[in-house]
């Protein structure tokens, strides 16, 4: 069997979700035997749509009228597009109408939670749905005690260290972790991820500009698995994912999590066992509290979120992919 990912704007996605998940795909589908192609005028079995845009809406409306099967992630939905770039939460609901004429295409759309398969639903998306995760390359991301100590030594990180991954959004929580950065003045934190000035709101850029000096922004980093190991507590306070693929990340580091209390980590993510749940800033405080005095307790979470992400390996991924790719096929 040969696959093609197909995404638009593939150097813009770079280092976001999106572009992490397609590289997840093809690595995934590799270990199982399935040819991978990105190249969509390509001769291949079946093509899978990774991006809504309307060269997407045209590939895969192309592919059909050719009889080339097609499958459709969802990873982008009205309420993860609110609170990120600017106009983002007003141009949002519009999206709803195109998102479901979009996701009808597909022959099979694949959602990375049973989460974000319920919100597709509700949009009134009649095609078939399938729940795969976007899993974690456990190659990779793993403990190194050398990377860790470069890093921090690099950055100048004292104490136990809170960090969180991702673009420099409202939604991600970012003035919450600021708020807990100025609460913990002894320890450093860091945000790693992109920061794009011209495209945030100016309540992001200003608060940016007035950080706590306890608190670092590296931007993009390019090696962020050396990121991943120096931080001691992943802190990950966004108020909206359609999964979250650095909570793996950061699980498969075997680091103990910290997030906000949200549906779509329902069945995966249990509150107590492999990582502690929040549901406000004062909930943030007591966990981070918690794990920074308990070193025993923090090995134990870490533990648990490590063998969590295990069972999101891309290998178990790629099966999952290959089964629902021959359904269709």
């Amino acid at each position: 069997m040969k696959a093609c990912l197909y995404g638009e704007l593939t150097p813009v996605l770079r280092g976001s979700g999106i572009g992490t998940a397609i590289e997840h795909q093809k690595k995934a589908l590799e270990l199982n035997g399935v040819e991978v192609t990105r190249g969509h005028r390509d001769k291949y079995d079946i093509i899978d749509i990774n991006t809504i845009g309307p060269r997407s809406a045209y590939v895969a409306h192309k592919m059909r009228w050719k009889n080339i099967p097609v499958t459709i992630h969802t990873h982008t939905t009205v309420e993860d597009l609110k609170d990120s770039f600017r106009y983002s939460t007003t141009l949002a609901p519009k999206l709803k109408g195109y998102l479901k004429y979009f996701y009808d295409q597909a022959d099979l759309l694949i959602s990375p939670s049973e989460y974000t398969q319920d919100v597709i639903r509700a949009y009134g998306v009649t095609a078939d749905i399938k729940v795969i995760s976007n899993g974690v390359d456990t190659d990779r991301f793993k403990p190194n005690a050398g990377n860790q100590m470069q890093f921090r030594q690099q950055h100048k990180l004292e104490g136990i260290v809170p960090y969180c991954v991702g673009h420099v959004f409202k939604r991600k929580g970012v003035l919450d972790f600021m708020e807990l950065a100025n609460t913990f003045p002894k320890n450093s934190f860091m945000w790693i991820g992109r920061i794009y000035k011209d495209l945030v709101d100016r309540e992001i850029q200003n608060a940016v500009k007035k950080k706590p000096d306890n608190l670092l922004f590296t931007g993009y980093v390019k090696d962020v698995t050396e990121a991943y190991c120096a931080g001691d507590i992943f802190l990950f306070p966004s108020y909206c994912e359609n999964q979250g693929i650095s909570i793996l990340e950061a699980a498969a580091c075997r680091k103990p999590l910290i997030v906000r209390d949200l549906p779509v980590y329902t069945g995966w993510l249990e509150d107590g066992i492999n990582c502690l749940k929040a549901k406000n800033n004062q909930e943030f405080k007591k966990h981070l509290t918690t794990l920074i005095e308990d070193q025993k307790f923090r090995n134990k979470l870490a533990k648990k979120a490590y063998e969590m992400a295990k069972k999101h390996s891309l290998e178990k991924v790629g099966k999952e992919l290959k089964n629902a790719y021959q359904t269709i096929v």
